[in-house]
């Protein structure tokens, strides 16, 4: 990422929070389904949340009715990942909770209009599968950074 290290104000200046590289277990908090009005393309909105990271992912999972084999090895995927027994699109909003890993990419992408000519972008790659997972260490919360306060003698509380 020599880019990236050439820009280390970029990170800060934009408050980024930046999830590495690599494979993640991750939990699905939401799903949207989305229909592009001009393309007429479908894909669900999926939002993760990353083991032991502040960030959020979004995952897009397409269906293109042009090419289906294509479109049932990426849901295949993605059910496979996150062990979902019902597959029907219909219940999609009941994908919410399971639990699967991702690999995430960190990728530069050129912006038209912009104040930098490429965005920095990090992306879900794609779903492992379930023996990928297995050396992933267990889930756990992001931790919450607490300042330390200084301890206050109870001769200096007037109400004690």
């Amino acid at each position: 990422m020599d880019y990236w290290k050439s820009q280390p104000n970029l990170h800060k200046e934009h408050n980024f929070i930046e999830i590495p590289e690599g494979n993640h277990r991750v939990q699905i908090t939401n799903v949207d389904r989305q229909v592009f009005s001009k393309s007429k393309k479908r894909c669900y909105e999926i939002t993760l949340k990353v083991s032991g990271q502040h960030g959020l992912l979004w995952y897009y999972l397409w269906y293109d009715p042009n090419d289906m084999l294509r479109t049932d090895k990426k849901f295949s995927e993605f059910y496979d990942s996150f062990q979902i027994k019902n597959r029907s699109t219909r219940s999609y909003k009941k994908w919410i909770g399971s639990m699967g890993a991702v690999y995430v990419n960190h990728d530069y992408e050129k912006r038209d209009n912009c104040e930098y000519e490429y965005e920095y972008a990090v992306k879900v790659g794609f779903c492992l599968k379930p023996k990928q997972q297995v050396a992933l260490p267990p889930w756990r919360d992001a931790s919450v950074e607490q300042e330390e306060i200084p301890p206050v003698a109870s001769v200096e509380l007037p109400f004690i």
